[in-house]
């Protein structure tokens, strides 16, 4: 029986190298280090400041982390910054996978962990 949470993940998620990402740890660290991962959720923030100039008090503090979420490549569960969960997402960040489909899915796809940080 096919999975409905497959849809040619196969051709860019096999034998990738994941990170592991728990939430809101890993942004509380991003926050304080300024890294890469607080840059994407700072570039999120200023791109809809084009769209919603009154809202310029959300680049203040943490308040810029609501402007970030992404979803599991496979089922569209939503990784969020303040709310604890776990994910992995590859090292250019652009596809993540909730615990349950990377649980589901490790064996079939080859995945890799590095325990280095992003």
């Amino acid at each position: 029986m096919e999975d409905w949470r497959l849809n040619g993940q196969e051709e860019y998620l096999t034998n990738a190298v994941l990170y592991k990402i728990t939430f809101p740890k890993f942004w509380e660290q991003a926050y304080v280090e300024k890294n890469a991962f607080y840059q994407t959720v700072l570039k999120n923030a200023l791109d809809h400041m084009k769209h919603f100039p009154n809202a310029k008090n959300y680049l203040q503090g943490e308040k810029i982390q609501h402007f970030w979420h992404e979803h599991c490549d496979f089922c569209w569960d939503k990784a969020m910054t303040d709310i604890e969960c776990e994910f992995y997402c590859t090292k250019d960040m652009r596809y993540w996978i909730c615990k349950k489909c990377f649980d589901d899915f490790k064996d079939k796809f080859g995945w890799r962990i590095k325990n280095d940080s992003l």
